[in-house]
């Protein structure tokens, strides 16, 4: 497959070995536990392919997934300290963005037709052809010609010092608070700001794409970052991912949260014909106004009386969206009813999705069909929560990005193997006539 030596004695046991990491993080153990296990389990060695007395070594299962990162990732690196900030941000809110300017930039070069490839481009490929893809033919995301899909990130905790090792001769000068240059055993790792605990932490992002419009709440993409950086600039370049790995698939909506509301997005996915459920960031962007009318936070016009218009559907053949009057049921309740309109219909206004991306949207902001769409949002924290909790990542001590993205990978494959197992078992028990089918 290329990434082997092609002189030499071939190497072998390479299916057994991934399997062996799959089931691996099914026990929630390490490598090297495993490993003893596999010793002194021969019906889990079966299982995973090998003879109980030829199990691989520890190294060879390293030197396995070494293989699978495409570029050399140092082991040590020599660097200043990070120093985390000392201002912690509002209860609930996430840490600003420190250029304004970069999702723009981001979103123009995906739209040039960067597509962001990294090292862990083979990774996310065995994930898309091994889980995801059987997943879709089952039918277990959705509607794989109208997908929705969601996106969020969670923090991950490295195993390694914050503070790392001092190899200067400062100490033995009588200065214990210096900045010079340490060694570091997580080259990538930085400081972050978990918003939900309220705390800083040095390590890494990991964010996930899954199907939002199946309750079986399936990653599509595996996505680490530094811990530094902001969503919204983490969301472009795994969108670029999930658009080069996943070419032939239609995705209809997408679901995020406030800390993506930039206008940038909404022009990048309003390109690519997805529509936006964003909730609204209200630190984010003007009020416009819309010819007499003004407009509240969530895209709604207010009338004279300075209420809020009534959503009375969308008209497809012009592509944009009618408002009523709030009290078109009885005009004379209304103090401005002689100077706003003549009509018994009471006033209407159209807004355009064109006028501005971010407030004008498909579905209106606070609408129940907006709100039903966007309730499936929390469906990538349950995804998030089952590869951070259920298969106990977040409790590894890991100090390279390549292992983190392994083990993040692997939990992902897992979940995909759970759901086609269950529609598996429920499809014998159907033949067996055990269950009746609903179809």
């Amino acid at each position: 497959m290329g990434h082997y030596s092609s002189t030499g004695r071939p190497a072998i046991n390479q299916p057994e070995i991934f399997r062996a990491l799959v089931v691996m993080s099914h026990c929630k153990e390490g490598i090297t536990s495993f490993v003893k296990k596999l010793k002194s389990h021969p019906v889990l060695a079966v299982i995973c392919g090998f003879e109980p007395d030829a199990i691989p070594g520890v190294g060879t299962f390293y030197d396995f997934m070494n293989r699978f990162w495409l570029e050399e990732e140092p082991a040590k690196v020599l660097r200043e300290p990070l120093r985390k900030k000392a201002k912690k941000p509002k209860n609930g809110e996430k840490l600003p963005e420190k250029d304004k300017d970069r999702v723009a930039q981001l979103v123009d070069q995906v739209l040039e037709g960067h597509s962001f490839e990294g090292p862990e481009s083979l990774l996310q490929r065995i994930l898309a052809e091994c889980a995801v893809k059987p997943s879709l033919e089952l039918e277990l995301c959705g509607n794989p010609q109208k997908l929705v899909f969601a996106g969020d990130g969670a923090p991950l905790e490295t195993g390694a010092d914050h503070r790392g090792k001092k190899v200067c001769s400062c100490r033995e000068q009588g200065v214990y608070h210096c900045y010079c240059p340490r060694l570091y055993t997580d080259p990538t790792a930085n400081w972050g700001w978990d918003s939900y605990h309220r705390l800083w932490f040095y390590g890494h992002t990991l964010y996930y794409f899954n199907a939002a419009d199946s309750f079986n709440d399936l990653p599509l993409l595996v996505h680490l970052t530094q811990a530094s950086s902001h969503d919204s600039c983490t969301f472009v370049t795994a969108y670029a991912q999930l658009r080069q790995l996943y070419p032939d698939l239609s995705f209809s909506s997408l679901l995020l949260d406030s800390a993506h509301d930039a206008y940038a997005i909404y022009r990048l996915l309003n390109i690519h014909e997805i529509e936006p459920f964003i909730d609204l960031n209200n630190r984010r962007g003007q009020k416009p106004k819309f010819s007499a009318f003004n407009i509240n936070d969530q895209g709604q016009p207010l009338c004279m009386a300075e209420r809020e218009m009534l959503f009375n559907g969308l008209d497809k053949k012009r592509q944009r969206i009618k408002w009523r009057c709030p009290q078109h049921k009885d005009l004379k309740q209304c103090e401005h009813s002689n100077e706003c309109s003549p009509s018994s219909y009471g006033r209407v206004v159209y807004t355009k999705p064109d006028d501005d991306f971010r407030l004008f949207t498909k579905t209106p902001h606070g609408s129940k069909a907006w709100k039903k769409t966007y309730a499936r949002r929390t469906s990538v924290e349950r995804t998030l929560k089952r590869s951070l909790v259920d298969y106990d990542i977040e409790n590894l001590r890991l100090r390279a990005k390549k292992r983190w993205f392994w083990f993040s990978t692997l939990s992902a494959i897992n979940q995909h193997l759970d759901a086609q197992v269950k529609a598996g078992r429920k499809e014998l028990f159907i033949r067996l006539g055990l269950i009746e089918d609903a179809a």
